[in-house]
């Protein structure tokens, strides 16, 4: 309302006192104004951390993702939860960038899931293992499967593990990584 304030006082003195004149220029004045609030809040409402429902929608079909996946998972609907989206988003916007190297593939990685470790292992015949820590769900690793989360370069074959127990390491002590730390073996859980 301030704005239609501010343009009210602009109308001269030989119109200010015509009703008519100025009840219309209010309705003209409040449908551009709940315009103008709109493309105000419009990077807010597009923004992808703040985007829910049918701004995820408008989203996804820009970036080139459906929220209906293109299998059936095995225990849920091949239509994805805002959640589950959000993350299949940020995936592909982060595929289309992916400079190729595997480097690359691991900051992908890293950003969408800071905490579960992955370990890629180049077998040197056109096919990667990749190792994959602290996925408890099955419709993430069935999305990794399907080549929804990790870029994959065209010809390579990926072999995905979901290891449950912690891996043998050095030096380090975490959900996924357990061995010989400070001069004392670590039991593994």
């Amino acid at each position: 309302m301030p704005d239609i304030e501010r343009y009210l006082n602009l109308v001269t003195s030989e119109h200010a006192d015509k009703q008519k004149f100025t009840s219309w220029l209010l309705s003209v004045l409040t449908l551009v104004d709940s315009s103008t609030e709109l493309f105000k809040k419009f990077d807010t409402y597009f923004d992808l951390d703040n985007a829910v429902g049918e701004q995820l929608d408008i989203i996804g079909e820009i970036v080139g993702v459906s929220r209906r996946l293109n299998f059936q998972p095995s225990i849920s609907s091949p239509i994805l939860d805002d959640e589950t989206y959000l993350l299949i988003i940020k995936a592909k916007i982060a595929r289309n960038k992916w400079d190729g190297t595997v480097i690359q593939i691991k900051e992908v990685w890293n950003s969408l899931f800071p905490e579960q470790p992955l370990i890629l292992t180049d077998n040197q015949d056109m096919s990667v293992n990749a190792l994959i820590f602290g996925f408890d769900t099955i419709l993430l690793k069935e999305l990794v499967s399907n080549r929804y989360i990790i870029p994959k370069p065209q010809g390579v074959k990926f072999n995905y593990a979901y290891p449950a127990d912690p891996v043998f390491s050095y030096g380090l002590d975490t959900d996924s990584f357990k061995g010989y730390e400070e001069g004392r073996w670590l039991q593994f859980v």
